[in-house]
């Protein structure tokens, strides 16, 4: 509620924190799809108010709450999603995290094609 307030009275920056912080309270929780919700909303807000850094912070979010999920193709586009508006923003400090991230998904991704003998595929992600 106290987001909806932050929002509604202009103060975008106090309404992500707040979205951010229930957010990260589901993820601690294991429930990504809760925690999804509120980095969706996260979105909503940082494209309506023109923020590209709760953008790629948003989308790195759901790139984490897919990757828990197993949804590693999803994961991959938010967070290379995610790379692109840090990179658009030059945050560099929330570039390497989000490149970090994606390393890992790209490992996953070339193990997964690795052990069903697509070889190609896997060299391609590796």
């Amino acid at each position: 509620m106290s987001s909806e307030e932050f929002n509604r009275n202009g103060q975008t920056e106090k309404c992500l924190g707040k979205l951010k912080k229930v957010a990260k309270d589901f993820e601690e929780k294991n429930d990504y799809e809760t925690a999804s919700y509120f980095y969706k909303k996260c979105l909503d807000v940082s494209v309506e108010d023109g923020l590209i850094k709760g953008e790629a912070e948003a989308y790195k979010g759901l790139g984490t709450c897919e990757k828990h999920v197993l949804n590693i193709f999803y994961a991959m586009g938010h967070l290379e999603t995610a790379l692109e508006k840090a990179t658009d923003g030059n945050i560099d400090s929330l570039q390497k995290e989000i490149s970090r991230d994606l390393v890992k998904v790209y490992q996953t991704i070339a193990v997964q094609f690795q052990d069903q003998n697509e070889f190609d595929k896997s060299l391609q992600f590796f």
